[in-house]
């Protein structure tokens, strides 16, 4: 007599296919019409050695799955291109026609005949290891040997530092990380510090290998500018996958001359550190906003980043006019269904100038209810972090700025400190590391510190991210304040 708590639900699984007898007629074969879509649009990642599952290079591997293969074409579960195709246009998309879709279902309806072998296409000849479009002037190991990832547990991001021998300042036109071992690196960033006394623009990225996002290369006339001296920064987040893995990745760096360079590239990012996604939401939105671009910036390309409870996401160009009917707002992006297992980069079709006062709206929407089947907890209160049960809210802006006067390497420069203004950095630094320092690691972190100093004043001295401030990043940032001061305020 009693009710019934839950009387309807649905299966969570997969797909079964079922074999079905080919059509000897059919005009649409595999041989004649599919393996060319596929190696399109699929073979990129169905492969032996890449990222996908299974592969898809032969008719014996493919005939199997061909139902599956409409089923996930038909619901834009593949190719993975998750940007909504009303907003915006991309150089990078991975989309399908319809009539090269039409083609696919013809075929699984017609029981996915094999034709005649004489009719495939050449099979592509893919590139193994570096994907630059010339083996790499120097690379870069993230240490000496390497990193031994545990069997199990929790594996913090890990940091290595490294100094890539730079003697003269350079201009890097392509870089590509290769990881060492991909069944155990999640992604990988490599990022520079310039050394003291120069002044660094943007992030300091150089760049990434992230689950989703393919290698491209823009013009030679673009590039990024490293300073002399500086030291590179890998980023790595491991999982682990049941017993022990060694893996020592690597950057491979391109160079261009600098009197070929136009445009130096920037990676700017919308951040937004302080929310907390309250317990069981569904839609919980976060906002961020990048303005203040130098002199003709054009964008060039958006990354946006979240964790498994990222939902959709959206970047808007807002242009302010004298009166608020003359401001304009245009969507370069819309993710309505963000996946974190496919982070891509989207890479614009025509790069977009960013006038004076423009700037770049940011929402990322976030279900922390029971309806997210890969939501770790829904009871709990989201916070930013570095792992996959924590979250972020992050949208990265690669853009090109002109190489002009203002841009020469001698105005890069700036003052060193007296050696008054080196000995109060010095003591700052000391000073922070005493009071907040809990552990005696000569380490803060984030957790240590009191909630206004962590809400309004910790990411300025964390430069990497990685929740801790070092004895180093507590210097730094007392040298900024120096030179502020000295400047009576300004920089």
């Amino acid at each position: 007599g009693k009710s019934v708590s839950t009387p309807v639900t649905e299966a969570v699984g997969c797909h079964i296919g079922r074999v079905r007898e080919p059509n000897p007629a059919s005009p649409v074969t595999y041989s004649n019409q599919v393996a060319r879509i596929f190696q399109r649009h699929c073979v990129e990642c169905h492969r032996p050695g890449e990222i996908a599952p299974f592969t898809l290079t032969d008719y014996n591997d493919v005939v199997g799955w061909a139902e599956t293969i409409e089923e996930v074409i038909r619901d834009h579960r593949m190719p993975p291109w998750h940007a909504d195709p009303r907003h915006g246009h991309f150089a990078n998309q991975r989309l399908m026609t319809d009539d090269e879709k039409q083609t696919v279902y013809d075929w699984v309806a017609a029981g996915a005949p094999e034709g005649n072998p004489a009719e495939l296409p050449e099979p592509i000849d893919y590139v193994s290891g570096w994907r630059l479009s010339r083996p790499p002037d120097q690379v870069v190991a993230m240490r000496p040997r390497p990193f031994t990832v545990p069997s199990e547990g929790t594996v913090e991001y890990q940091y290595f530092v490294v100094d890539p021998g730079f003697t003269e300042d350079k201009w890097v036109h392509a870089a590509e990380v290769i990881p060492g071992n991909t069944s155990v690196v999640h992604h990988a960033i490599v990022f520079f510090r310039a050394p003291e006394g120069v002044r660094q623009r943007g992030l300091g990225w150089l760049t990434a290998y992230v689950p989703g996002q393919n290698h491209f290369e823009l013009p030679r006339t673009q590039a990024r500018f490293i300073p002399a001296g500086s030291k590179f920064i890998f980023q790595m987040h491991y999982t682990p996958t049941g017993s022990p893995q060694d893996d020592l990745t690597k950057v491979g760096l391109i160079f261009s001359d600098a009197n070929e360079v136009e445009e130096e590239l920037l990676t700017l990012v919308a951040i937004n550190h302080d929310f907390q996604i309250p317990p069981h939401a569904s839609n919980y939105r976060i906002d961020a906003t990048r303005a203040e671009f130098p002199a003709g910036t054009k964008l060039l390309a958006m990354a946006p980043h979240m964790h498994v409870r990222g939902k959709a996401f959206q970047v808007d160009l807002v242009r302010p006019g004298k009166t608020a009917a003359e401001s304009s707002r245009e969507t370069l992006l819309k993710v309505p269904h963000y996946d974190f297992n496919w982070q891509h980069a989207y890479q614009l079709a025509e790069p977009v100038p960013l006038s004076d006062g423009a700037r770049l709206e940011c929402s990322g929407w976030f279900d922390n209810s029971e309806d997210n089947l890969v939501n770790p907890d829904p009871s709990a209160k989201v916070r930013w972090g570095d792992q996959t049960w924590e979250e972020m809210m992050i949208a990265f802006f690669e853009v090109s700025v002109p190489v002009g006067d203002k841009h020469a390497r001698d105005s890069r420069r700036v003052p060193l400190l007296t050696p008054q203004q080196r000995e109060a950095a010095n003591r700052a630094a000391d000073d922070l590391i005493r009071r907040f320092d809990k552990d005696g690691d000569q380490r803060v972190h984030r957790d240590d510190v009191p909630d206004a100093f962590a809400a309004f004043a910790f990411n300025g001295f964390d430069t990497n991210r990685d929740r801790y401030i070092t004895r180093d990043e507590a210097f730094q940032q007392a040298v900024r304040q120096q030179r502020r001061k000295a400047n009576g305020g300004g920089q």
